[in-house]
């Protein structure tokens, strides 16, 4: 079952608040989309039409700011950084954490490269997921995600899938069980069935929010004219996790009201602990991998947001 989730006549912040993920068209202009694809084809060095690229070169890659092989140490890349400078997107970012200068201004991103695959078949998969890579996830966090294409996708391209609604689910499922892995296929399925699918098939400049517990995944980049997924997700991050949220309180931002939609709620235990296990196994591969000490700030990632 299909989901037009951008046909709809809310606003994409309401959007964001009922399904737990929106998109605005043609919000960034061609021009950064442009000058991030070039830096991308810089660092995957790779200069060829994009529907000549494939899963063997430059292969599908998911590249976080610090990997930019010619910049290392996690060093940012003064291209792609400019995501957060767009003005109408930091307006969006701002009218989802409830106005000027509720965003912390975090600026950290990843870049996502999904390009054709011959030996795979077009379709829609099954395989959603939340990214908390190690369990349980966060019940309330510290914000959302903003995925920008910089370059034309068509159906099947190894597109964004979600499943609309499904953080008011798994919110409410992980409130009753806290310490639940939310990957874990009987509570996964107990989230996802019965919902329809969305794929994210867009424009360069065109961008999807995502909340945290939003179920998603990547489609098989099998698209009829070859074309692969290029984005750069930005983190739309606070400094300080959310450990409370008040239902009954008529100033909550967008982002807020998206979390409590189950109703009031309050953090039993440090939410930030399973990413900072994460981030430190992460840290570990990279300084074995490229041969740094990496600044020991970026240790500290999950409780400063820099």
């Amino acid at each position: 079952m299909s989901f037009k989730v951008d046909n709809s006549d809310l606003d994409f912040t309401e959007q964001f608040v009922k399904y737990g993920v929106a998109v605005v068209r043609n919000l960034v202009d061609k021009a950064f989309c442009d000058e991030a694809l070039d830096e991308i084809r810089r660092v995957l060095d790779e200069d060829r039409p994009l529907n000549e690229w494939t899963v063997d070169k430059p292969g599908v890659r998911f590249l976080p700011f610090y990997e930019d092989l010619g910049r290392a140490n996690f060093e940012r890349n003064a291209v792609l950084e400019k995501i957060f400078d767009q003005p109408r997107l930091r307006a969006a970012f701002e009218k989802l954490h409830g106005g000027p200068g509720k965003w912390d201004g975090v600026r950290n991103y990843t870049v996502m490269v999904k390009p054709y695959d011959p030996n795979a078949k077009a379709k829609l998969g099954n395989m959603f997921h939340e990214d908390f890579g190690t369990p349980p996830p966060a019940i309330l966090y510290r914000g959302f995600n903003a995925f920008l294409l910089v370059a034309d996708t068509e159906p099947f391209s190894g597109n964004f899938m979600c499943k609309p609604g499904s953080h008011i689910i798994a919110q409410r499922k992980l409130i009753e069980t806290p310490e639940a892995d939310g990957n874990d296929p009987p509570f996964r399925d107990a989230v996802v069935d019965g919902l329809p699918t969305y794929e994210f098939v867009g424009k360069a400049g065109d961008v999807l929010f995502w909340h945290h517990l939003l179920y998603h995944e990547g489609n098989n980049s099998h698209s009829e004219h070859h074309l692969p997924r290029v984005a750069v997700v930005g983190e739309v991050y606070r400094e300080k996790w959310l450990t409370e949220i008040d239902a009954d309180r008529t100033d909550l931002s967008p982002w807020e009201r998206s979390l409590a939609q189950n109703g009031s709620y309050k953090t039993v235990r440090d939410e930030a602990q399973a990413e900072r296990h994460q981030r430190a196994k992460q840290i570990a591969k990279f300084e074995a991998e490229h041969g740094v000490t990496v600044d020991d700030k970026w240790k500290h990632y999950s409780d400063w947001a820099g």
